[in-house]
C-alpha cells in the first residue's frame, strides 16, 4: 500500500517515484533517496523499489485503515520490492522485506485529497519481518515507560523469554520490574501465540503473576482483560487482501530473534 499526496497517478515513472517517496516520508525518514520506479511498456511498469535501510519510522503517523470498497484498477507492476535493514522504531532496529511479482495495483481517492495505491493481485510473493529479542525488550521498555509515567510509576527493566513450539506457535514470558515511592512491584506476564493450518491466530494460556501487594492488584485488573483476549480468534485469511491468499506462514524464535515470514499469491 502506497499513499500518494496528490489526487491522480503521475504520468511518468520519475514523477510516480517522487509521489511515492513523498508518501513514504510522511512516516519514514532518512537522508538518502528511498524510492525507484522503472518504466516498462505502455501498460506495465517494470518495477517499484523502496529502500528503507537506515530509516526511522514515526509511529505517531500510522497509515489510514485499509478499505478496498470503491477501489479501481490503476497499475500493473512486474516486480515490487520493499526492504530495509536496521529500520528504527521506538528506539529499536528491525529488518523487513516484501516482494511481489506480476502485481496489480488498485487506486482509491481519500477524503483529504490523497490517493491510496493498494495491492489487489500478485502472482506470488513473500514477506519477512525480523527483530532481535533485545530490540523487542527495548521497544517494550519505551512504550511501558511512557504509559507508566502517567501513573507516577517508573519502569526499571523488562525481560522477554520466547520459546518455539512448532512452526506456528511461540510461548512468551515478559517480566517487568518497576518502582513507585517505596514499592518495587514485579509483574510476570505469559501466554502463547499460535496460528493454525487454516491461518487462524489465537492467544492462549495468558497469565499474570505479581510479586508484592501492588503487583497483585495490577494482575487482578489485568486478568479479566486476558480472559477476553483468549475468547477471540483472528482469521488471517479474512484480512483485506483483495484476491491475494496466504500460502504459508511460519514463526521462528531461534538465535535470539523473532522471525515472521509468509508466502502469498493470487487466488
Amino acid at each position: 500500500m502506497f499513499i500518494l499526496p496528490r489526487d491522480q497517478i503521475p504520468q511518468t515513472s520519475k514523477e510516480l517515484a517522487q509521489a511515492i517517496e513523498d508518501g513514504v516520508r510522511t512516516f519514514a525518514s532518512r537522508p538518502q533517496h528511498m524510492v525507484t520506479v522503472r518504466a516498462g511498456d505502455a501498460s506495465t511498469l517494470d518495477s517499484i523499489a523502496v529502500d528503507l535501510s537506515g530509516a526511522t519510522i514515526d509511529h505517531h503517523h500510522r497509515p489510514p485503515p485499509l478499505d478496498r470498497e470503491g477501489a479501481t484498477p490503476a497499475l500493473l507492476v512486474r516486480h515490487i520490492d520493499i526492504a530495509g535493514e536496521s529500520i528504527k522504531l521506538l528506539g529499536s532496529d528491525f529488518s523487513f522485506q516484501f516482494e511481489a511479482s506480476n502485481a496489480e495495483m488498485y487506486q482509491k481517492p481519500q477524503v483529504d485529497g490523497k490517493l491510496l495505491l493498494i495491492l489487489h493481485r500478485a502472482q506470488d510473493g513473500n514477506v519477512r519481518f525480523e527483530i532481535s529479542r533485545a530490540a523487542i525488550e527495548t521497544m517494550i521498555m519505551s512504550a511501558a515507560s511512557k504509559l507508566a509515567e502517567k501513573q507516577g510509576i517508573g519502569v526499571d527493566n523488562a525481560q522477554l523469554e520466547l520459546t518455539q513450539h512448532g512452526p506456528r506457535a511461540v510461548d512468551g514470558k515478559l517480566t517487568v520490574s518497576a518502582h513507585k515511592l517505596i514499592f518495587h512491584p514485579v509483574l510476570s506476564l505469559a501466554g502463547t501465540l499460535s496460528v493454525s493450518e487454516d491461518f487462524v491466530a489465537t492467544v492462549s494460556n495468558l497469565k499474570c503473576h505479581g510479586e508484592g501487594p501492588i503487583a497483585s492488584l495490577a494482575c487482578a485488573a489485568i486478568n479479566p482483560a486476558f480472559s477476553r483476549i483468549e475468547q477471540r480468534a483472528f482469521p488471517l485469511s479474512a484480512l483485506p487482501l483483495g484476491q491475494i491468499q496466504l500460502r504459508d506462514l511460519a514463526l521462528d524464535v531461534g538465535h535470539e530473534k523473532l522471525i515472521v515470514q509468509a508466502r502469498f499469491g493470487s487466488l
